[in-house]
């Protein structure tokens, strides 16, 4: 099941987070300004699925992209979950 997101600005889009991991994406995005790592890591998380969403790309590549989708949405997961625990 896809989202759909009215973001600000009134631009819509169909969330990869929310689909990925929807029980963190509002904590996610929540903690992103002003970390660093999630935030370095949503940036990998975002060029992954526009990859793995490329037109031109064989099967091969686009289940590579797949995989690497899958491993950066773990390590949000891991940061959002490391960010909020008590320090």
């Amino acid at each position: 099941m896809s989202v759909q997101m009215v973001f600000a600005g009134g631009v819509e889009s169909m969330s990869n987070l929310e689909e990925d991991l929807p029980h963190l994406a509002v904590s996610i995005r929540a903690a992103l300004p002003g970390n660093a790592p999630l935030s370095e890591a949503y940036d990998d998380y975002q060029f992954a699925c526009q990859n793995q969403k490329a037109p031109d790309i064989s099967d091969a590549e686009r289940a590579e992209w797949t995989r690497i989708r899958r491993e950066v949405a773990d390590e949000l997961a891991r940061l959002c979950q490391r960010a909020k625990e008590p320090k």
